[in-house]
């Protein structure tokens, strides 16, 4: 019990394993469950080595306590795709140790290039892994339908794509057949996704798709996903996240509206077919940034019975005095001024005009996630709890909805497995 309070603070955790046996037996795999290693060669033209901490854990025996592992990319010019040239005997039994990860990340993976050889690469993984995420994999629209076929359990998937990254379609292999079908009933997340017939294709091959939750963000064909999945369709989520759950900047919700106009042959636009849709989330910033509209026609089209929920989630970026995430250190914000405490309260204020517009429409519960770093998280909830009360005493919640729920959902820094030149914060994934 005293190991589980303790997870997501490593200090504790070391010292706990130094404790006794039974302590070391307890905490040592909340140590080790995350493994993120940046895959690099000292210059263009040598060889890629692996970072020392994955030989290191290998020698001690610790490779099968990770249950998530990510490879980054190496941005060291132009020679960054992860392909089987990363490979050599004793990285490939290095690599075949991780023997029980269930949540798998790769940037750049080039799909052509390991088939079709996959299954000596990734084949300890099949068992294993639960959730997918790739960054601009490169390949064929069926080629990377393949790789993802070749998890037979996988409920999780990502495809993660960058305003700047071009997605190209090379000519492809009709004749190429997952050997899976995984289940795909976890969680969708997409982002600056433009390849509509790829959608198109993994749901015919796969024979549907039935995820719960879907975390879209400027994607082509969104309006397809949605009638896919109307029959299981939980939560939509109209911002993104990366792996370590801080959220991608939305810059107003166009994007969000020409993903639903885009393509789609089975349906009207909107929310009107998806029957078991519960919650909807949004970010705070995309309350005030050009989407009042948008959301509220969205909300207009929901027929659900079971519809209850409307998720506005607060991050770092949307409280004032706070600093970037990456500049975390002992003092992670700065006292605002009079002037700015009155700006943060009429923009606190906008938000909740626009939540009020929003219920007029529809009535649902409003739940307000303060998911920030835990440095900050005592500022922002009080911040939170200080506009909500001026809200309430003003009559703002009077016959449109109760008192907003308020939760607090900390987030830890990402772990901290780097190469033993890199110092300070850990590399993230590229900005989207």
């Amino acid at each position: 019990m005293i190991i589980a309070h303790l997870t997501c603070n490593t200090h504790s955790l070391l010292a706990c394993s130094l404790t006794c046996y039974s302590w070391y037996i307890a905490a040592v795999p909340h140590l080790h469950h995350t493994l993120v290693t940046p895959a690099y060669s000292w210059c263009r033209n040598s060889k890629f080595t692996w970072p020392k901490p994955l030989r290191h854990m290998h020698e001690l025996g610790l490779l099968p306590l990770v249950k998530k592992f990510e490879v980054h990319e190496s941005r060291f010019g132009d020679d960054d795709i992860f392909s089987p040239k990363r490979f050599n005997r004793d990285i490939l039994r290095q690599f075949s140790a991780l023997s029980n990860v269930q949540e798998l990340g790769m940037d750049r993976l080039d799909i052509p290039k390991f088939m079709p050889m996959i299954q000596r690469y990734f084949g300890h993984f099949l068992p294993t892994v639960r959730s997918l995420t790739l960054r601009e994999p490169q390949g064929s629209r069926h080629q990377i339908i393949y790789f993802i076929g070749v998890f037979q359990h996988l409920e999780d998937l990502k495809l993660l794509y960058s305003w700047a990254g071009f997605q190209e379609d090379p000519v492809d292999d009709l004749t190429l057949i997952p050997p899976f079908v995984p289940p795909l009933r976890g969680r969708l997340t997409m982002t600056c996704f433009t390849l509509v017939e790829l959608l198109t294709d993994m749901i015919d091959l796969f024979g549907g798709i039935r995820f719960r939750y879907m975390d879209l963000y400027y994607v082509n064909g969104m309006q397809l996903l949605l009638d896919a999945c109307v029959e299981t369709l939980e939560t939509l989520r109209l911002y993104p996240t990366d792996f370590s759950g801080k959220g991608s900047s939305v810059d107003g919700m166009r994007a969000l509206a020409d993903g639903f106009a885009a393509s789609s042959s089975l349906g009207n636009t909107g929310l009107s077919q998806n029957k078991s849709l519960q919650t909807l989330e949004v970010t705070a910033s995309s309350l005030l940034d050009g989407g009042p509209g948008f959301l509220t026609y969205l909300l207009s089209t929901i027929t659900s019975p079971v519809f209850s929920k409307v998720a506005v989630f607060y991050r770092d970026r949307d409280f004032h005095g706070v600093q970037p995430t990456w500049l975390l250190d002992d003092y992670p914000f700065r006292w605002m001024s009079k002037a700015e405490e009155v700006e943060e309260a009429k923009r606190h204020h906008r938000q909740f005009e626009v939540l009020r517009n929003m219920h007029r429409v529809r009535d649902f519960q409003l739940v307000l996630y303060a998911d920030v770093q835990e440095c900050v998280g005592r500022y922002t909830v009080r911040v939170l709890e200080q506009a909500v009360a001026a809200e309430e005493a003003k009559g703002g919640f009077d016959g449109l909805f109760s008192k907003p729920s308020l939760v607090y959902t900390p987030r830890r820094f990402s772990p901290k497995f780097l190469d033993d030149y890199t110092a300070g914060s850990p590399t993230p994934w590229f900005p989207l």
